[in-house]
């Protein structure tokens, strides 16, 4: 026998074999970690769709506002039945399709979303208290009898 009929190839090694079960584990928790988000996005756009509805009932005495907050909250719900039916290919395609055609809308939204973020998270900071309105404890020693 040859040396090279008792090689064995590269993709059948037991190496090549281990390195490929970890690329396929790590590719099905990541999958299942991005469809689990998505349930979450959609859920979470189906609970703006119950605000707006549930905000609709304040106008109870202008059915021409109330039409409208009810026709925005079916269309937010179709969007969350949209997000809950296509898979996360699907909408990223969907996604990088819309930016490819529209790309100025696409910058300005993200630019939005950048200072929206932005705001968000200065504001959660803590914010030092001014020196002129803290309160800063002051220790008095009683003063020896003279």
């Amino acid at each position: 026998m040859s040396k090279a009929s008792q090689e064995v190839p590269a993709s059948t090694s037991p190496k090549y074999e281990a390195a490929g079960d970890f690329v396929s584990t790590v590719r099905e928790q990541a999958q299942g970690y991005l469809e689990s988000r998505k349930s979450d996005v959609a859920r979470s756009v189906s609970d703006v769709a119950g605000a707006i509805r549930a905000s609709s009932s304040g106008f109870a005495e202008q059915p021409h506002v109330r039409a409208f907050f009810d026709s925005a909250a079916e269309g937010v719900e179709e969007f969350s039945e949209k997000i809950s039916r296509r898979t996360f290919a699907e909408l990223y395609d969907e996604v990088d399709a819309a930016v490819r055609r529209r790309p100025g809308i696409a910058f300005a939204a993200a630019a939005l979303a950048g200072f929206v973020l932005f705001r968000f998270l200065k504001a959660s900071r803590m914010r030092p208290v001014p020196r002129s309105r803290a309160v800063i404890p002051v220790e008095v020693f009683p003063l020896p009898d003279l």
